[in-house]
Protein backbone atom coordinates (compact mmCIF):
# COMPACT_ATOMS: atom_id res chain seq x y z
CA UNK A 1 0.00 0.00 0.00
CA UNK A 2 1.62 3.18 -1.40
CA UNK A 3 0.58 5.62 1.41
CA UNK A 4 2.36 8.81 -0.37
CA UNK A 5 0.13 8.14 -3.66
CA UNK A 6 -2.87 7.40 -1.15
CA UNK A 7 -2.65 10.79 1.23
CA UNK A 8 -3.18 13.79 -1.41
CA UNK A 9 -6.97 12.40 -2.70
CA UNK A 10 -7.48 11.09 1.04
CA UNK A 11 -7.01 14.92 2.22
CA UNK A 12 -8.87 16.05 -0.60
CA UNK A 13 -11.96 13.91 0.21
CA UNK A 14 -12.03 14.83 4.30
CA UNK A 15 -11.70 18.49 3.37
CA UNK A 16 -15.25 17.91 1.67
CA UNK A 17 -16.27 16.35 4.42
CA UNK A 18 -14.89 18.97 6.48
CA UNK A 19 -12.37 17.74 8.15
CA UNK A 20 -8.47 17.75 7.67
CA UNK A 21 -5.88 14.42 7.65
CA UNK A 22 -3.67 14.82 10.23
CA UNK A 23 -1.61 11.28 10.17
CA UNK A 24 -2.32 8.31 7.59
CA UNK A 25 -0.83 5.32 8.42
CA UNK A 26 -0.78 1.22 8.02
CA UNK A 27 -0.99 -0.94 10.27
CA UNK A 28 -0.95 -5.00 10.36
CA UNK A 29 -2.80 -6.16 13.10
CA UNK A 30 -2.40 -10.16 13.17
CA UNK A 31 -3.12 -11.36 9.52
CA UNK A 32 -5.03 -7.84 8.44
CA UNK A 33 -3.89 -4.74 7.34
CA UNK A 34 -5.41 -1.66 8.56
CA UNK A 35 -5.46 1.62 7.17
CA UNK A 36 -5.55 4.23 9.94
CA UNK A 37 -6.96 8.17 9.62
CA UNK A 38 -5.70 10.50 12.08
CA UNK A 39 -8.01 13.58 11.61
CA UNK A 40 -8.69 16.77 12.93
CA UNK A 41 -11.05 19.93 12.46
CA UNK A 42 -9.67 22.22 10.36
CA UNK A 43 -10.03 24.54 13.07
CA UNK A 44 -8.54 22.81 15.76
CA UNK A 45 -10.38 24.35 18.66
CA UNK A 46 -13.03 21.85 18.61
CA UNK A 47 -12.49 18.26 19.50
CA UNK A 48 -13.34 15.59 17.42
CA UNK A 49 -16.22 12.66 18.86
CA UNK A 50 -16.91 9.61 17.85
CA UNK A 51 -20.48 10.89 15.92
CA UNK A 52 -17.41 12.56 13.57
CA UNK A 53 -15.15 9.54 13.18
CA UNK A 54 -18.22 7.92 12.12
CA UNK A 55 -19.59 10.37 9.84
CA UNK A 56 -15.97 9.90 8.01
CA UNK A 57 -15.99 6.88 8.32
CA UNK A 58 -19.63 6.79 6.38
CA UNK A 59 -18.49 9.43 3.89
CA UNK A 60 -15.28 8.28 3.07
CA UNK A 61 -16.17 3.97 2.38
CA UNK A 62 -18.59 4.61 -0.45
CA UNK A 63 -16.08 7.06 -2.28
CA UNK A 64 -13.15 4.46 -1.08
CA UNK A 65 -14.98 1.88 -3.12
CA UNK A 66 -14.94 3.59 -6.38
CA UNK A 67 -11.84 4.60 -6.55
CA UNK A 68 -9.92 2.91 -4.51
CA UNK A 69 -11.64 -0.15 -4.47
CA UNK A 70 -8.43 -2.72 -3.55
CA UNK A 71 -8.43 -1.23 -0.23
CA UNK A 72 -11.37 -2.36 1.16
CA UNK A 73 -10.69 -5.97 -0.08
CA UNK A 74 -7.36 -6.04 1.24
CA UNK A 75 -7.65 -3.60 4.35
CA UNK A 76 -9.51 -2.26 6.81
CA UNK A 77 -10.32 1.43 7.44
CA UNK A 78 -10.03 2.83 10.96
CA UNK A 79 -11.19 6.54 11.47
CA UNK A 80 -9.17 7.94 14.79
CA UNK A 81 -9.18 11.28 16.85
CA UNK A 82 -5.96 12.56 17.62
CA UNK A 83 -6.18 11.86 21.04
CA UNK A 84 -4.00 13.59 23.77
CA UNK A 85 -1.41 12.06 22.87
CA UNK A 86 -1.47 13.60 19.36
CA UNK A 87 0.67 12.81 16.46
CA UNK A 88 2.75 15.39 15.18
CA UNK A 89 3.55 15.12 11.76
CA UNK A 90 4.42 18.96 10.14
CA UNK A 91 5.17 22.19 11.20
CA UNK A 92 2.21 23.45 11.60
CA UNK A 93 1.25 20.96 14.37
CA UNK A 94 4.38 21.63 16.35
CA UNK A 95 3.48 25.52 16.21
CA UNK A 96 -0.07 24.52 17.86
CA UNK A 97 1.43 23.44 20.88
CA UNK A 98 4.55 25.77 21.86
CA UNK A 99 5.61 24.44 25.71
CA UNK A 100 4.16 21.03 25.49
CA UNK A 101 6.27 17.88 25.76
CA UNK A 102 6.50 16.01 23.09
CA UNK A 103 8.63 12.82 22.83
CA UNK A 104 9.79 11.64 19.30
CA UNK A 105 12.18 9.25 17.44
CA UNK A 106 14.32 9.90 14.77
CA UNK A 107 14.94 7.65 11.61
CA UNK A 108 18.75 8.01 12.61
CA UNK A 109 21.01 8.77 15.52
CA UNK A 110 21.24 12.97 16.17
CA UNK A 111 24.38 13.21 18.00
CA UNK A 112 24.16 9.97 19.44
CA UNK A 113 20.28 9.92 20.44
CA UNK A 114 17.18 8.83 18.44
CA UNK A 115 14.59 8.83 21.01
CA UNK A 116 13.74 12.52 22.71
CA UNK A 117 11.73 13.85 25.52
CA UNK A 118 11.45 17.27 25.61
CA UNK A 119 9.34 20.59 25.21
CA UNK A 120 8.67 22.02 22.45
CA UNK A 121 10.47 25.05 21.79
CA UNK A 122 11.34 27.14 18.52
CA UNK A 123 9.68 25.59 15.37
CA UNK A 124 10.93 26.81 11.59
CA UNK A 125 9.89 24.80 8.26
CA UNK A 126 12.49 22.66 8.72
CA UNK A 127 13.13 21.58 12.12
CA UNK A 128 11.82 21.70 16.03
CA UNK A 129 13.99 22.94 19.16
CA UNK A 130 12.97 20.48 21.71
CA UNK A 131 14.42 21.40 25.25
CA UNK A 132 15.10 17.98 27.04
CA UNK A 133 17.06 18.47 30.85
CA UNK A 134 17.76 21.85 30.25
CA UNK A 135 19.40 21.29 26.63
CA UNK A 136 18.40 22.40 23.40
CA UNK A 137 17.88 20.35 20.72
CA UNK A 138 17.58 21.15 17.13
CA UNK A 139 15.89 18.50 15.27
CA UNK A 140 15.11 18.33 11.25
CA UNK A 141 12.01 16.76 10.70
CA UNK A 142 13.15 14.53 7.57
CA UNK A 143 14.79 12.94 10.46
CA UNK A 144 11.73 12.51 12.44
CA UNK A 145 9.77 8.91 12.64
CA UNK A 146 7.20 9.19 14.85
CA UNK A 147 6.06 12.08 17.19
CA UNK A 148 3.08 12.70 19.61
CA UNK A 149 2.67 15.13 22.73
CA UNK A 150 3.22 13.66 26.47
CA UNK A 151 0.67 15.16 28.39
CA UNK A 152 1.08 11.94 30.85
CA UNK A 153 4.78 13.03 31.25
CA UNK A 154 4.52 16.45 32.12
CA UNK A 155 3.99 16.17 35.64
CA UNK A 156 7.37 13.70 36.12
CA UNK A 157 9.92 15.53 33.46
CA UNK A 158 11.91 18.33 34.12
CA UNK A 159 10.21 22.34 33.08
CA UNK A 160 11.74 23.94 30.92
CA UNK A 161 14.71 26.72 31.77
CA UNK A 162 15.19 28.19 28.32
CA UNK A 163 12.61 31.04 27.03
CA UNK A 164 10.14 29.80 24.70
CA UNK A 165 10.73 31.54 21.51
CA UNK A 166 7.43 31.87 19.36
CA UNK A 167 6.89 33.22 15.57
CA UNK A 168 3.65 36.14 16.64
CA UNK A 169 5.71 39.23 16.34
CA UNK A 170 9.08 38.06 17.24
CA UNK A 171 7.43 37.86 20.86
CA UNK A 172 9.56 35.35 23.05
CA UNK A 173 8.21 34.25 26.47
CA UNK A 174 9.81 32.78 29.39
CA UNK A 175 8.54 29.29 30.31
CA UNK A 176 6.88 30.48 32.77
CA UNK A 177 4.91 32.27 30.06
CA UNK A 178 5.88 35.73 30.69
CA UNK A 179 6.16 38.03 27.95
Amino acid sequence: MDLKKLQPPIENQLSLLGFELLLLESAREGRDEVLRLYIDHPDQNKPVTLDDCVAVNDGLLSWMDVEFPFLRENAGIEISSPGLERPLVISKHYRRFPGHLCKLRTRLPLNGQKHFKGWINAVSDSSVTLEEDGVLKQIPFDLIQKANLAPFDEDDTPKPKHTLITEQAGAEKSASGEA
